[in-house]
C-alpha cells in the first residue's frame, strides 16, 4: 500500500462524500444528481422519430425539445374524396387536384412539398395488404417463384389485376371496332354513299371516346397495382431480413439485398405495369383473326397475323441470350454495390491509408463488367425494337404481296389496305410490342421473384441444437442456477458440417441470480463468440444450454447487449437510449447519470436532443460506448452481457461506469424497484483485469475453452496447478476491497427550458436543385456531338420514310389504273428497307452512347467520393449515397435508352404527320394550331407538376433505403431488444409515404395523358368530319388523311410522358452530378511532391499555433496547440472524451484543414504538410485505428490493396503480428474471402491485421487511435512491444485509455478543450525529483493515473521511473 500525504491529497481530491444510491429512504427514491432543472410536469406530447407519442407522458427534465407544429396538409383530402361517379369516370378529380397545385404552389413560385400532398386513402393502405400476404407466405415451407406470382397477381390484390385487364381487353375490342369502320368508311366513300359514311364516321368517333376511357383507366389500375405490389414486396423481404440472426444476414451477402431492395424491387413497379398491358394479346389475336377472315373472305386474311408473328421467334431468341446476361449483371451489380457499401461506410479509414485509388479501381472494375453485360441487353432490346415498331410496315409489305402475286387480289383496295395497316398498327403494339414487353417482363419478373424468394428462403440460423448417437448422459445437478451450461460446444458454421471446428469447446458454466462474472482471455479466445451463444446468435451448438432449468430458446431472458462496436443509429441521443421504448424521466435520468453521460450532454448545444449522425460520426468511440451501456441499463434486463464498453473510455470513467453503472445502478437500484423479479446477471467481457477481481465469479477463455472458473479467490489457489499466463496475470493483480472511487460531479447546474431538436443530416430536398437547361446540357455534354446530329438526321428519315409508305399505299389505286402496280411494290419494298436500315442505326447508335454516358457518370461520381472531404459523409447517410449508385444508376442504365428512343419516334412522327395533314387539307391547320396551344399549355404546367411530385417521389425512396441499412447493421440489437415489431411499424410508414408519394405522381401523369387524348380526341373529331365533308372525291387524300388522323395521335400522350419522364430522369442524373460537382478536398497530388520523393526523412511533428474546427461557426476544437515531437519519439495523448486528442489526428492527416486565418505552422520532417498532396501525406503515415477496418475481399488485398508486395512479405508480416497460424488454418490462407469478417476474426484479431499492414509499409510516423483499447493486455504488450521493435527510428503517437500502455514512453501530452495544459515525460509529471519512490506530484496526469487504483498506480509509476533511468 501506498503511503505518503501527496498521494493522499491527489486521491482525495477524487473521492465522493458518499455512494450515489446508498441513501435510500422508506416509500421514497433516492436522490439523483440532475441538470438542475425546472421541477415542473410538462405534459406537452414529444415528438419522437422512434416512438409512438404517448399523451400522458411526461417530458424529460434534461431536456425538453421545443414542439415541433405537425406541417398540416394544404389538401386535407385523399384524391377522390367527396368526388361523385362521374368526375371520377372523366378523372375530373385528378385534375382538379392538379390545379389546386398549379394555384397553390406553381402560381406562387413555390416548389412542391409533402405538405402539398394529399392524405392516403384507405384503399391505399398498404397495411392490410402486406399482413395478409404475410400470412400466406408463413404457410409456404419453402418459396418458389409461382408462389410469389400467385401472391401478387392472385393474392390481396387480385380485384386491381382483374379491372386492369378487363379495361385493357375493353379498350382492344375498341381499337378492332375502328379498323372495321374505317375500312366501311373509306368503302362508302368510293361506292360514293356519304350517308352511311357519316355513320361511320359518328360510330368511329364514339368507339374513339369509350377507347381512351377504357385506356385510362386500366392504366390506373394497373399503376396503384404495381405500386401497392413493390411496397407489398419490399415489406415482406424487410420482415424476412428482420427475422434472421446477424450471420444469416451476413450469409444472404448485405450487396445483394440492397441491391434487390433499391434496384431489383423499384424496377418491378414499372414492369408490373407492363406486364398487365400485355393480358391484350390474346383478345386482339382473337378478334383481329374474325376481322381479317371476314375482311379478306377466308383464312388468307389471317396470313398478316402468320407474318407478324414471324418476329416472336426473333424475340424469344435475343430475350433468352437477354436473361443470362442480365442475371450475370446483377452478380456484377450485387458485387459493387456492396464494396460501394463498405467504401463509403469506411471512408475515413481508407482516406487515411490513401487506399482511395485501389477502391476506385475494384470498383471501377466490376463496374466494367456490368457495363459490357447492359450493353448487350441494349443492343439486344434494340434489335427487337427494329422488329417491333415497324412491324406494321414489314408485315403489311409482305402480306400484300402475297395476296396480290398469289392472286387472291388482282386488284388491290385502298380502303382494305388502310384498315389493314391501322389494325397492323394496334396489333404493332397489342400483339408484337406486348408480347416483347411480356417476355422481356417475365424475365425480369422471373429472376427477380427467384432473388426474393431467395431472400424469404433463408434458413434462419437461430442456435440449434446438434443431436447425434452419442451418449447424452450429461450430469446436470439440481441447482438454483439461472443459465447453465454443460460440455457446450458452439459452431459458427451450418449444422449440416458437423466436423467443422467449434469455436467454442466444452463450456460448462452456471450463471445465478445476482451474480456478476468477468469473462476474460486472449484475443481470439472466444469472448465475444460466448455472448453470441447467449444472444442465441451461433448457429448451432452441442451438448446442454439451459436457463430455469429449460432448454434455452429466444425470449425465454430479457437481454441488454452492449457490442464492441456500438450500434449507433441517425436520430437524437435520446432516441438511441431509449430505443423504441416508453420515455420513462425518472428512469432516464438514472440512466443518464450512471453511463457518464451528464458532462457530455452539457458541452452538447442540443444536450441530448443532439443529432449524432450516422453511425455516430459526432461522437467519439467512447461516447458511443457510453451510450450503447446507457441503452442496455433503459431496458432493465435479466441479464446484461457487456462486451467490454470498459476499455473504450478513460480509466476514471470506466471506474465511475463500473461502480455506479453495475453495481449500484443494476444490483442495486434495478432490484429496488423491480422487487418482485428476479436479480439480474452480469456477464462482462473485459481486458481490464482491475476490474475482473471485483466480480463474483471469473472465467478464463484460451482457444474456445474455459480454462478455469471461480471466484477471484478460488482461481488464486488454482494457479499453482494451472500454468496459465492469463491467470498468474489475474492473480497477481490487487485483491478486490471495499473502497471509495471518484464520481463524476456535476457542478455546473443550467436551467433547461427547451431545446430544439437540431439536424446534422442534411435534408435530401434542401440539397435538390431545380431541373433547368443547365441539367440537360451537362447530360448531352457527354454524348459525342456528331453522334447526337446523326441520331436526328436518322429519326428524321425514318419518319419521312412511314410517311411516303403511306402515301403510296393511298395511291395504289392511282398505280393499279396506270398498270404500275409493280413499280408501286418496288417502291415499298425500298422505302421498308431503307426504314429498317435507318432505325437500326439509330437504334445502336443511341444504345451505345446512353450506356457510354453512364458509364462515365458513374465512374466521375466515384472519383467524386474518392476526394470528397470526410464532411461530406457526416451529413449524408451513406443510404442516400448508395442510392445513387444504385436506383438513380439502375433507372438511368436501364430506361434512358428507351425513353429517348420514344421521344424522338413518337413526337418525331406526330410532327411530322401534322404537317402532312395541313398539306392535304390546309383547313385542318386550324385544328392543329389549337392541338398544339392547348397540348403546349397542359405539357407546361403538368411537366413543373409532375417533375416534382417524381422528384418527391424519388427523395422519399432515400429514407427507406436509409431505415433498411440502419436496421440490418444493428439487427443483433433489434432482436436483443425484441423491437422487431416496433422497427417492421416504423418501414411500413415510411412505404406508405412512399406509396403515396409515387401513386400521386402516377395520378398526375395519368391527367395528363387523359387530357391530352381529350384535347387529340376534339381534333380527330374534326378532322374526320373535315375530310369527309371536303375530300369525298379524292380517295387517296381521304384515306391517308383518315390513317394519319387515326395513327398521328397514336402514343403521343405517351410520348410527352416520356419526355416529361425524361425530365423526370433527368432528377436522378441531377442527383448523381451533385455528387461529380462536390467541392473536393485539398489535391491529391501537387506538384511540389516531386521534390520530396524520400518524404519523410524523419519523424520530425511540429505543431505551430494551430487552430481547428469540423465546420463553419462550429468551436474550434484545437485552440492555439503548439508542440514539437522528435523523431523516434513514443508520445502518448491522454485526455477525457472531447479534449482534442483525435482533433490533432485528423491535423496530421489533413481530414479537417486547419484554420489558415492564424499564424499557424504545421509540419513533418521540417516540410510544411499544407504544400504535400494528400496521397503523398497520407500515405506516408501508418495508423492503427480504434476500430479496424476490413472490406470485401481476400486478406490479400486486405493487407494489400495497393498490390506493393509479394507473398513472401505478406507472410512474413502476419508472422510478426502473430497470425501465421490462424491464417494457415483457413481454407485458402491468404486467398480466403473474408466476406463476412466477424465470424472470421475477433475485433483483436482485425487489429493485429492493421498491425500487418504498419508492419509492411514500414512508416517513419505511426499512429495508434486508441487501437489497443479492444485487445487484452497480452495482446496490447505485443502490439507495442513490436512496434517498439520494428520501428525503434519512428515516431509513435498514440492517443490511450490505458494509461500502462504509455507509462514507458518519452513524452505524455495532456489534453483539455483543444489544448496542451502538460507535456513532459510520465516519470516528470508524477514525480518532484529522482528521488521519489511512488507519486507525490500534483498534475492532471498523475490525477488520471490514480485513478486506475493504488496498485496499477504505482506499476505505472515503476514502469516510467524505469524508462527514466534506462534514458539516462
Amino acid at each position: 500500500m501506498i503511503n505518503n500525504p501527496s498521494l493522499t491529497n491527489i486521491q482525495n481530491e477524487n473521492l465522493d462524500q458518499q455512494s450515489f444510491f446508498q441513501k435510500k429512504e422508506v416509500g421514497t427514491i433516492n436522490y439523483i444528481t440532475t441538470f438542475g432543472v425546472d421541477q415542473q410536469d410538462d405534459q406537452q406530447v414529444e415528438q419522437r422519430p422512434l416512438q409512438t407519442p404517448n399523451m400522458n407522458q411526461e417530458q424529460s427534465m434534461l431536456s425538453i425539445p421545443e414542439q415541433e407544429e405537425e406541417e398540416e396538409k394544404l389538401y386535407p383530402y385523399y384524391i377522390g374524396q367527396n368526388k361523385n361517379i362521374i368526375e371520377k369516370v372523366f378523372l375530373i378529380h385528378i385534375t382538379s387536384y392538379c390545379l389546386f397545385l398549379k394555384r397553390n404552389v406553381l402560381d406562387k413560385n413555390e416548389k412542391i412539398s409533402d405538405k402539398h400532398l394529399p392524405k392516403l386513402s384507405p384503399s391505399e393502405n398498404i397495411k392490410y395488404t402486406v399482413e395478409k400476404s404475410q400470412q400466406k407466405l408463413h404457410d409456404i415451407h419453402e418459396v418458389h417463384t409461382y408462389n410469389l406470382v400467385k401472391l401478387v397477381f392472385f393474392g390481396e390484390l387480385k380485384i386491381l389485376t382483374f379491372l386492369s385487364c378487363l379495361f385493357y381487353c375493353l379498350e382492344a375490342l375498341t381499337k378492332n371496332g375502328i379498323s372495321v369502320l374505317m375500312s366501311l368508311l373509306i368503302n362508302s366513300v368510293s361506292e360514293k354513299d356519304l350517308n352511311k359514311a357519316y355513320k361511320y364516321a359518328i360510330g368511329y368517333v364514339i368507339l374513339y371516346f369509350i377507347g381512351i376511357l377504357f385506356r385510362h383507366h386500366g392504366s390506373n389500375f394497373s399503376m396503384i397495382f404495381s405500386s401497392k405490389a413493390r411496397m407489398m414486396l419490399v415489406n415482406i423481404v424487410f420482415n424476412k431480413l428482420t427475422d434472421l440472426s446477424s450471420f444469416s444476414i451476413k450469409e444472404a451477402n448485405i450487396g445483394k439485398i440492397l441491391n434487390l431492395i433499391s434496384g431489383d424491387i423499384n424496377q418491378l413497379e414499372q414492369v408490373l405495369y407492363m406486364i398487365l398491358q400485355s393480358s391484350v394479346i390474346l383478345i386482339s389475336i382473337g378478334v383481329g383473326s374474325l376481322i381479317l377472315w371476314l375482311r379478306f373472305n377466308g383464312a388468307i386474311g389471317m396470313l398478316v397475323l402468320a407474318i407478324v408473328f414471324l418476329s416472336y421467334p426473333i424475340q424469344i431468341i435475343l430475350q433468352s441470350f437477354n436473361q443470362e446476361t442480365l442475371r450475370q449483371s446483377k452478380q456484377f451489380q450485387d458485387k459493387r454495390l456492396k464494396l460501394t457499401n463498405e467504401f463509403v461506410e469506411g471512408i475515413r479509414l481508407i482516406k487515411m491509408y490513401a487506399w482511395e485509388d485501389a477502391f476506385f479501381q475494384i470498383i471501377s472494375s466490376i463496374r466494367r463488367n456490368e457495363f459490357k453485360c447492359l450493353l448487350k441487353i441494349a443492343i439486344r432490346s434494340s434489335i427487337d425494337r427494329l422488329f417491333t415498331l415497324i412491324a406494321q410496315i414489314w408485315s403489311s409489305l409482305i402480306f400484300f404481296i402475297i395476296l396480290h402475286y398469289s392472286g387472291y387480289r388482282e386488284n388491290m383496295n385502298v380502303a382494305e389496305m388502310i384498315s389493314t395497316i391501322q389494325l397492323l398498327s394496334f396489333f404493332k403494339f397489342s400483339c408484337v410490342m406486348m408480347v416483347s414487353y411480356a417476355i422481356q417482363s417475365s424475365i425480369f419478373i422471373k429472376i427477380s421473384f427467384e432473388r426474393i424468394a431467395n431472400i424469404l428462403n433463408i434458413k434462419n440460423r437461430e442456435m440449434e441444437k446438434i443431436t447425434n448417437n452419442e451418449s447424452q448422459n450429461i450430469n446436470s445437478s439440481i441447482s438454483n442456477s439461472r443459465i447453465e451450461f454443460r460440455n457446450f460446444d458452439g459452431f459458427w458454421l451450418n449444422r449440416e458440417i458437423l466436423d467443422s471446428r467449434p469455436v467454442l469447446k466444452n463450456i460448462s458454466l452456471d450463471f445465478k441470480d445476482g451474480e456478476l462474472w468477468a469473462i476474460i482471455g486472449k484475443v481470439g479466445s472466444g469472448k465475444s463468440s460466448f455472448l453470441n451463444a447467449l444472444l442465441f446468435e451461433l448457429p448451432s451448438y452441442k451438448g446442454q444450454f439451459k436457463i430455469d432449468g429449460k432448454d434455452a430458446k429466444r425470449g425465454s431472458l430479457n437481454i441488454a447487449y452492449v457490442e464492441q462496436e456500438p450500434y449507433i443509429f441517425p436520430g437524437t441521443i435520446r432516441n438511441n437510449i431509449l430505443f423504441g421504448r416508453e420515455f420513462d424521466k425518472l428512469l432516464y435520468q438514472k440512466v443518464i447519470h450512471a453511463s457518464q453521460l451528464e458532462q457530455d450532454l452539457l458541452k452538447m448545444k442540443f444536450y441530448d436532443q443532439t443529432d449524432i449522425g450516422e453511425r455516430g460520426t459526432t461522437l467519439s468511440g467512447g461516447q458511443k460506448a457510453r451510450l450503447s451501456f446507457a441503452r442496455a441499463l433503459y431496458q432493465q434486463a435479466d441479464l446484461y452481457l457487456l462486451d467490454d464498453p470498459l476499455s473504450a473510455v478513460d480509466a476514471h470513467v470506466a471506474r465511475n461506469m463500473f461502480q455506479t453503472g453495475i453495481k449500484e445502478f443494476i444490483f442495486e437500484y434495478q432490484v429496488m424497484i423491480n422487487p418482485n423479479k428476479n436479480k439480474p446477471i452480469v456477464i462482462l467481457v473485459t481486458h481490464q483485469i482491475q476490474y475482473a477481481v471485483e466480480c463474483d465469479k471469473i472465467a478464463i477463455m484460451n482457444n474456445g475453452e474455459i480454462s478455469m472458473s471461480g471466484t477471484f479467490l478460488e482461481l488464486q489457489t488454482k494457479i499453482e496447478k494451472n500454468n496459465d499466463e492469463l491467470a498468474g496475470q489475474l492473480c497477481s493483480s490487487p485483491s478486490p476491497k471495499s473502497k471509495q472511487f471518484k464520481r463524476s460531479i456535476i457542478s455546473h447546474r443550467s436551467r433547461i427550458r427547451h431545446a430544439k431538436v437540431n439536424s446534422l443530416i442534411m435534408k435530401e430536398s434542401d440539397q435538390q436543385r431545380l431541373i433547368d437547361k443547365t441539367v440537360y446540357l451537362t447530360y448531352f455534354s457527354y454524348w459525342k456531338l456528331i453522334i447526337f446530329i446523326l441520331i436526328l438526321v436518322l429519326e428524321a428519315g425514318t419518319d419521312i420514310l412511314v410517311i411516303f409508305y403511306s402515301r403510296i399505299i393511298s395511291l395504289f389505286q392511282f398505280y393499279q389504273e396506270n398498270n404500275s402496280i409493280d413499280k408501286a411494290f418496288l417502291i415499298l419494298i425500298l422505302l421498308t428497307f431503307g426504314l429498317i436500315i435507318c432505325n437500326f442505326m439509330k437504334y445502336l447508335l443511341n444504345s451505345i452512347q446512353v450506356q457510354n454516358t453512364t458509364q462515365k457518370i458513374h465512374n466521375k461520381m466515384l472519383n467524386s467520393l474518392t476526394k470528397a472531404p470526410v464532411s461530406y459523409f457526416d451529413i449524408n447517410p451513406s443510404g442516400r449515397i448508395i442510392n445513387r449508385f444504385s436506383n438513380d444508376l439502375s433507372l438511368c442504365d436501364y430506361s434512358t435508352n428507351t425513353v429517348i428512343l420514344d421521344v424522338l419516334e413518337i413526337i418525331g412522327y406526330f410532327c411530322f404527320s401534322l404537317i402532312t395533314l395541313a398539306i392535304l387539307q390546309p383547313f385542318f391547320l386550324i385544328m392543329i394550331v389549337f392541338v398544339i396551344l392547348i397540348d403546349a399549355y397542359q405539357y407546361f404546367f403538368l411537366k413543373k407538376i409532375i417533375s416534382q411530385l417524381k422528384e418527391l417521389e424519388l427523395m422519399q425512396r432515400s429514407p427507406m433505403f436509409d431505415f433498411l441499412k440502419q436496421t440490418l447493421s444493428g439487427i443483433s440489437q433489434v432482436r436483443v431488444y425484441n423491437q422487431r415489431e416496433w422497427f417492421r411499424k416504423q418501414f411500413l410508414d415510411l412505404s406508405n409515404k412512399c406509396n403515396l408519394n409515387s401513386l400521386t405522381y402516377q395520378y398526375a401523369t395519368r391527367c395528363f395523358g387523359f387530357n391530352l387524348d381529350i384535347v387529340s380526341f376534339i381534333a380527330s373529331t374534326v378532322g374526320i368530319f373535315l375530310f369527309l365533308f371536303l375530300n369525298n372525291n379524292d380517295l387517296a387524300i381521304l384515306a391517308q388523311g383518315i390513317l394519319m388522323i387515326t395513327t398521328y395521335n397514336d402514343g403521343l400522350q405517351h410520348g410527352l410522358r416520356q419526355l416529361i419522364n425524361f425530365e423526370t430522369q433527368m432528377n436522378s442524373y441531377n442527383r448523381m452530378f451533385q455528387i461529380i460537382e462536390i467541392k473536393p478536398e485539398a489535391p491529391h497530388k501537387t506538384k511540389v511532391d516531386q521534390q520530396y520523393q524520400d518524404f519523410p526523412k524523419n519523424g520530425d511533428v511540429t505543431f505551430e499555433n494551430i487552430h481547428m474546427q469540423y465546420r463553419d461557426n462550429c468551436p474550434y476544437v484545437l485552440q492555439g496547440l503548439t508542440f514539437q515531437i522528435k523523431s523516434g519519439q513514443k508520445v502518448g495523448c491522454v485526455g477525457r472524451t472531447g479534449a482534442g486528442k483525435s482533433s490533432i489526428l485528423q491535423a496530421i492527416f489533413r481530414m479537417t484543414e486547419i484554420d489558415q486565418n492564424f499564424d499557424s505552422k504545421l509540419e513533418i520532417a521540417y516540410v510544411d504538410i499544407q504544400k504535400l498532396g494528400l496521397q503523398k501525406l497520407r500515405s506516408s503515415i501508418g495508423i492503427i485505428p480504434q476500430s479496424p477496418f476490413l472490406f470485401s475481399g481476400t486478406i490479400r488485398q486486405n493487407l494489400d490493396p495497393l498490390r506493393q508486395f509479394n507473398d513472401d512479405q505478406l507472410w512474413k508480416a502476419l508472422e510478426e503480428a502473430n497470425l501465421t497460424n490462424y491464417i494457415n488454418s483457413l481454407p485458402q490462407g491468404l486467398d480466403s474471402d473474408i466476406g463476412d469478417v466477424n465470424s472470421i476474426f475477433s475485433v483483436g484479431q482485425k487489429q493485429l491485421i492493421c498491425l500487418a499492414r504498419i508492419i509492411l509499409t514500414q512508416k517513419k510516423i505511426i499512429v495508434l487511435d486508441e487501437a489497443t483499447a479492444n485487445v487484452d493486455m497480452q495482446t496490447d504488450e505485443l502490439i507495442q512491444s513490436i512496434i517498439k521493435k520494428k520501428f525503434t527510428n519512428s515516431t509513435l503517437i498514440t492517443i490511450a485509455h490505458r494509461l500502462n500502455t504509455i507509462a514507458d514512453y518519452d513524452k505524455v501530452m495532456v489534453m483539455s478543450e483543444g489544448k496542451i495544459i502538460e507535456f513532459d515525460s510520465p516519470f516528470n509529471l508524477m514525480a518532484l525529483s529522482n528521488e521519489s519512490t511512488s507519486i507525490d506530484k500534483f498534475t492532471e496526469f498523475s490525477r488520471l493515473v490514480v485513478n486506475t487504483g493504488d496498485e496499477n498506480a504505482q506499476l505505472i509509476f515503476e514502469i516510467a521511473k524505469q524508462s527514466q533511468n534506462s534514458i539516462k
